[in-house]
């Protein structure tokens, strides 16, 4: 089982190497095009735009100053190229096709286009495309519209943004972009801003999961506080996996699943669904504290009784975040008060109170071990949300979710090994999956990354639908 060599993993790299620590640095969120927000005060300098060359220092005055010519805007165009495949090693079927032996033969392509429109102001304009030869492969068997429409090919806007300074405190960013909160890396508490794609879950961590959503975004630094405020007209929901594929087998999981499935409808760009978000960010000398408030799209549908389809309605959700460093500790913790949340079997939104605890640990010589445990607990809970009935939740009044996570580099950080278990349960019995992959530096800008993912079962229908779904993956990236 896989879950046992994931185990055996971490107790591996645990003892693999003598005691070492490492400070990260926070980048400035002008120095560059990263999708994180940001949380530390940017420099009052020109190296406020560093990411488009150096700047040079400035020299004694002399006798005679020519007056400097207008800077040319400059423009990088960057990207990469995959090549990404999988392979399931058991034999399962989902609505009369096979999902064993090869799964995937995909060709992705990312572009990204930087400038630099003057010496406050930047432009990042990205997309993705990707066309996954499989589907013609096999092209006998009966895929329906939707599958081929999720996975057989893509062409998606990505981070799109103008970004630049008001004021020497006054930072904007207006565009499609990637909002991160919280201080978890493999548990959602707070982090409520952008849904995810969850086609193929359990194949991808959450920050390479992200879409992209349309807002205004002002920072305003204050000595070590840093806050923000979004205004989001773009109402971007989950993508899912489409009924009757391998990842979301409605027939198993639900009673009596309709046909065609029920449709996931997405919100209406309108004054009444526009969101709002605040968020404040503080760092001090080894520790750092975030609060949060936001009325957003929820990151799950529920059904309406009444229109018979899946909606996403908003949430208002209250949280904090705080992370504490202590020698090779990193302490991490999030609360998350949710009201307006929906569900199947209820006709009431519900409140719910979310909660996280975990810590890293980094005094082993090029390892970081992880453990987060969070539970989500449902006020004014009914019976039957956790029942097989009509339109069934499966949800328990308190739900558990541990992750452990272990990574161990070599060779320099050519090589890196890392060991991820998420499940669900205060006993585990809820199911999850277990992931062990390699990233290898092959040559200059080229990576490898090969892996391999059990879904475990448990007492979830979802999970005991896919868990013949495990699969070995690999993929080769060209970066230019």
């Amino acid at each position: 089982m896989l879950a046992k060599v994931l185990i055996s993993s971490l107790v591996v790299l645990s003892l693999a190497s003598s005691v070492a620590y490492a400070d990260e640095s926070i980048e400035d969120d002008l120095s560059g095009f990263d999708s994180e927000e940001v949380v530390e005060k940017p420099s009052q300098t020109d190296a406020d735009l560093a990411g488009f060359g150096d700047v040079e220092p400035s020299e004694a005055p002399v006798k005679a100053v020519k007056p400097k010519k207008k800077e040319e805007k400059s423009v990088r165009i960057s990207g990469d190229l995959a090549f990404k495949t999988s392979v399931g090693y058991k034999e399962h079927k989902v609505d009369g096709i096979e999902y064993s032996g090869i799964n995937q033969a995909q060709t992705s392509l990312f572009l990204k286009l930087e400038a630099k429109l003057s010496d406050k102001w930047k432009l990042k304009v990205s997309g993705d495309a990707f066309y996954d030869a499989i589907y013609d492969i096999y092209s006998t068997n009966n895929y329906s519209n939707d599958i081929l429409d999720a996975y057989k090919t893509q062409l998606r806007l990505d981070d799109t943004y103008i970004q630049g300074k008001i004021t020497s405190s006054l930072d904007a960013k207006i565009g499609r972009q990637i909002v991160v909160w919280g201080k978890s890396d493999s548990i959602r508490i707070t982090d409520v801003i952008n849904p995810l794609d969850n086609r193929t879950p359990a194949m991808t961590d959450i920050e390479d999961l992200r879409l992209s959503v349309g807002m205004f975004k002002f920072d305003y630094y204050h000595g070590a506080w840093n806050f923000s405020a979004m205004i989001i007209p773009e109402n971007r929901i989950m993508i899912e996996a489409p009924a009757r594929s391998e990842f979301f087998p409605v027939d198993a999981v639900f009673s009596v699943a309709p046909n065609p499935f029920l449709d996931l409808q997405s919100p209406t760009n309108s004054l009444e669904n526009m969101q709002y978000a605040f968020g404040a960010n503080g760092v001090f000398s080894g520790w750092d504290l975030s609060f949060y408030a936001a009325d957003v799209l929820d990151q799950k549908w529920h059904i309406d009784p009444v229109d018979m389809v899946r909606k996403v309605s908003k949430i208002q959700m209250l949280g904090s975040a705080i992370n504490i460093a202590s020698g090779a500790w990193l302490l991490k913790s999030e609360v998350a008060f949710l009201d307006g949340v929906k569900y199947n079997s209820t006709t009431d939104a519900k409140s719910r109170l979310d909660a996280l605890i975990g810590f890293d640990y980094m005094g082993i010589k090029d390892t970081v071990l992880s453990v987060e445990v969070a539970n989500r607990h449902i006020f004014d809970y009914e019976a039957q949300m956790s029942k097989v009935v009509a339109r069934p939740d499966y949800v328990d009044e308190d739900e558990v979710q541990t992750a452990l996570r272990a990574t161990r580099s070599f060779y320099h950080d050519s090589l890196n090994a890392t060991a991820l278990l998420s499940i669900f349960g205060s006993s585990w019995q809820n199911g999850g999956f277990a992931r062990v992959w390699l990233e290898y530096e092959v040559a200059t800008a080229v990576a490898l990354n090969a892996g391999i993912v059990e879904y475990i079962d448990g007492d979830k229908p979802l999970m005991k639908a896919i868990k013949d779904n495990d699969r070995i993956f690999a993929d080769i990236t060209y970066s230019f």
